[in-house]
């Protein structure tokens, strides 16, 4: 893991309160690690909507090759059940 790098922000004082509070009630050892966390589950959150965003893309992408397959799975074939009919055909 690397060490990690100092930066400065500047926040509402209501974010700032709600940090140090939170800070306060969830044993955090500081502001840092309150925004660490907070910034992991944004990552998190749009890792998943990513996720989610390139799923629906595949699932439209397999509906699209799924209806251009179907059009020709018998191609230049013939049923199993005409198969049977000719067979019983006389010559």
């Amino acid at each position: 893991m690397q060490a990690a790098q100092k930066i400065s922000v500047s926040l509402d004082p209501s974010i700032l309160g709600f940090i140090d509070r939170y800070a306060a009630t969830h044993s955090a050892k500081g502001r840092s690690a309150v925004v660490a966390k907070a910034l992991q589950l944004l990552q998190r959150v749009e890792q998943e909507s990513a996720l989610a965003t390139a799923y629906a893309q595949s699932v439209e992408h397999d509906q699209q090759i799924d209806t251009a397959f179907a059009g020709t799975v018998n191609d230049g074939l013939v049923s199993a059940d005409a198969a049977l009919a000719a067979r019983d055909e006389a010559w």
